[in-house]
């Protein structure tokens, strides 16, 4: 019997600042990559926090809002 794959994953999302600080979020699986500003205490200020772990994401597709007909 084959096991069931979880809904949600543990994502490590690391700071833009280099000073090494990290947190983790619970989220579902599906979601496309995390890119967040939160603060960072040892910087003391807010910065860009990106998703350091790869995973698997299907490829979206570019979204056309131009509004010519071709």
């Amino acid at each position: 019997m084959a096991k069931a794959k979880a809904t949600h994953t543990m994502v490590k999302v690391i700071s833009a600042a280099k000073t090494g600080y990290e947190k983790w979020f619970n989220i579902p699986r599906h979601t496309p990559r995390l890119s967040l500003i939160l603060y960072d205490p040892r910087a003391k200020r807010h910065c860009l926090f990106t998703e350091d772990k790869k995973r698997r994401i299907a490829e979206r597709t570019k979204q056309d809002f131009s509004r010519s007909h071709r």
